[in-house]
């Protein structure tokens, strides 16, 4: 039988591998799918131009970028303000499945004007 201390450390490297490890999601995709705003933006304001970029096109195991993982969640106030750091180019990345972040927002109907902020 194992040690309790043992059996306690397999299960939180499984669980820390089923939230970031199962799907390669960066902290903000992590942030996103969790609609956790005043992380999101802890996140995307404390790094640099390059990194920030870097960031914003980071795309997961499934190709979905943290915008496209808020989206797909609906959590309209997120995608409003996370679009801010966002232009054409990088919100316009495709997942896997051939949508990007603004179809499913078209699909999921209820994020309307939290586009406009996008930069071209």
């Amino acid at each position: 039988m194992e040690a309790p201390e043992r059996q306690q450390s397999f299960r939180r490297k499984k669980i820390t591998k089923q939230l970031t490890g199962k799907r390669e999601d960066s902290p903000l995709h992590l942030a996103a799918r969790a609609g956790n705003l005043e992380l999101a933006l802890e996140i995307l304001s404390n790094i640099g131009d390059v990194e920030l970029k870097e960031l914003l096109s980071k795309q997961n195991q499934s190709g979905e970028t943290a915008l496209y993982v808020a989206a797909e969640y609906g959590f309209v106030d997120l995608v409003r303000e996370m679009i801010k750091y966002y232009d054409i180019g990088s919100a316009g990345i495709k997942a896997r499945n051939g949508y990007d972040a603004f179809h499913i927002a078209a699909k999921q109907g209820d994020l309307g004007h939290a586009w406009t902020s996008c930069r071209n």
